[in-house]
């Protein structure tokens, strides 16, 4: 099985290492967990989700210029918010 994260590998190796009849109760509680209705997020997810969404698309475009000066960032920043805003609001609202 091919693992996506050091979590995951951490999880697996402690799994195998468990009897055989405790590894029957791990999955069935996995396979509960996946059933049960994932909790409605609050603002504060929502919030959390979108501030990722923007870091993820300012690592896409480049980042924040490292090892440049401080007005260099500020002005890569700002062309990078100003792109994502023309592309996700204005061009959509035509604005």
């Amino acid at each position: 099985m091919k693992t996506t994260s050091p979590s995951e590998e951490k999880f697996l190796q402690k799994f195998r290492k468990l009897p055989e009849d405790r590894k029957s109760e791990v999955l069935d509680f996995i396979d509960f967990l996946s059933r049960r209705k994932a909790a409605q997020g609050t603002e504060g997810d929502s919030y959390a989700a979108s501030l990722e969404t923007l870091r993820m698309k300012i690592r896409e475009r480049g980042g924040l210029i490292t090892g440049k000066s401080k007005d260099q960032v500020i002005k890569k920043l700002r062309a990078t918010r100003e792109t994502l805003w023309k592309e996700d609001y204005a061009d959509r609202f035509g604005q």
